[in-house]
């Protein structure tokens, strides 16, 4: 196939591009202010900015893969800017309407979740851009994602504090559910979609559920090390402080069954959390 990727410079991007290079003739599209990753030989790379550039992109695509639309008017030019057969949005679960009821499935209702934020109501123009269009789309909607190299400080601020000893502060009562993905399975879903032009959501969560207590709990026990807590009620649900603790106090739980289906291999949350310590934030952190 030939496939476009707007953005993938980091995280899930360079993962992403190393599973397809080897099969598909691949154009990469971003800024290019991102000078350590290294594409495969054979990736095409093009330099520009999607808000003013995209039409420069003259070739017709057997499908697009769009990792950085944050807002409707991006995913409008890249529709209506760009010749394709088959489009894959990267979403998020930032796009449910905030609920009550879990798990969420693929089919329940988009619209606001108040601790998302403006992020949450740009995913959301994006899903109706899309859904108004009359493309071919699939919508991943992963959860928090984790991984090497993540640009989100998430693994990384915990074991900072868990290995200097500094006290954590986790939100409201640390015992909201959430579910967590892993960036090569986030890409391996991508893959699999985009090869069989599979259309409609999918919601990218783990199996495993866990509260932001036993999130610390089992990093620090990863690290080998014992965790300070505090509970700072006055950070909780959308009052969520992102500068105290990476994740909110509130309950998000997604059905994963489409992605299982396809025959994505989800790796068991504690055991993809230690791999990643012992291959990448073990030497991280020691820097």
């Amino acid at each position: 196939m030939k496939i476009l990727i707007i953005g993938g410079s980091r995280f899930v991007g360079p993962i992403l591009i190393d599973k397809l290079a080897s099969e598909h003739e691949l154009t990469v599209f971003n800024r290019g202010t991102n000078k350590t990753v290294k594409y495969p030989d054979g990736v095409s790379v093009v330099a520009g900015d999607r808000d003013k550039d995209l039409a420069r992109l003259a070739d017709h695509f057997d499908a697009v893969i769009d990792m950085c639309a944050y807002n409707g008017e991006q995913t409008n030019q890249a529709l209506t800017q760009l010749s394709f057969d088959y489009f894959l949005h990267f979403g998020s679960v930032a796009s449910y309407k905030k609920s009550e009821v879990f798990p969420l499935d693929e089919d329940a209702e988009t619209g606001e979740w108040p601790f998302m934020g403006d992020y949450g109501k740009g995913k959301v123009e994006c899903e109706q851009v899309l859904a108004s269009s009359k493309v071919a789309y699939a919508i991943i909607r992963p959860t928090y994602i984790l991984g090497p190299a993540n640009y989100v400080d998430r693994e990384s601020f915990i074991y900072r504090k868990i290995m200097s000893g500094e006290e954590i502060v986790i939100p409201g009562n640390g015992q909201a559910l959430v579910q967590f993905i892993f960036a090569d399975e986030v890409a391996e879903t991508i893959k699999r979609l985009v090869e069989s032009r599979l259309t409609g959501a999918y919601n990218c969560v783990g199996n495993d559920l866990i509260t932001l207590t036993g999130l610390v709990q089992c990093l620090a026990e990863i690290a080998g090390k014992s965790a300070k807590i505090r509970y700072n009620p006055a950070a909780d649900g959308s009052l969520h402080d992102e500068s105290e603790f990476p994740f909110a106090n509130e309950n998000l739980v997604c059905k994963n069954t489409k992605i299982v289906d396809l025959g994505v291999k989800l790796i068991p949350l504690k055991i993809g959390l230690k791999r990643d310590f012992e291959n990448y934030y073990r030497e991280k952190l020691s820097r």
